[in-house]
């Protein structure tokens, strides 16, 4: 007890630096896969579809958790930018030219909330 009647406690703690930068590292990493993956779904939705090639490309070429999403195809350049292009609404009614920024632009929310909610209950 102190001189006024109060109490006085002398609390200590002990932290892990190490462990505690490994959770944090590993839930990013986790929430960067999870973010990468949905990206890819999401903007393939708005992806032109012929033969599919397109929308594989980025599957097959994005190493999930780099935070490179990468479509890769000679003629991927041209369907992106819209360069002389007709994006046929017949194998893909959502189809349209910069597919990611159409997806950003309805999805960016929900991504915001996919890594906040997987960091969080990492």
């Amino acid at each position: 007890m102190n001189k006024d009647g109060g109490i006085t406690f002398t609390v200590k703690a002990n932290f892990n630096d190490a462990a505690t930068k490994a959770r944090i590292s590993a839930a990013i990493h986790k929430a960067q896969m999870r973010l990468d993956q949905q990206v890819v779904t999401d903007s393939n939705f708005y992806c032109p579809l012929k033969t599919g090639t397109m929308q594989k490309s980025a599957i097959i070429n994005t190493v999930i958790g780099s935070g490179l999403i990468i479509w890769k195809a000679p003629y991927v350049r041209k369907q992106y930018y819209g360069v002389k292009i007709d994006h046929s609404k017949s194998a893909n009614p959502n189809a349209c030219a910069k597919w990611f920024e159409a997806a950003k632009a309805r999805k960016s929310k929900d991504w915001e909330k996919l890594v906040n909610d997987t960091v969080k209950n990492s």
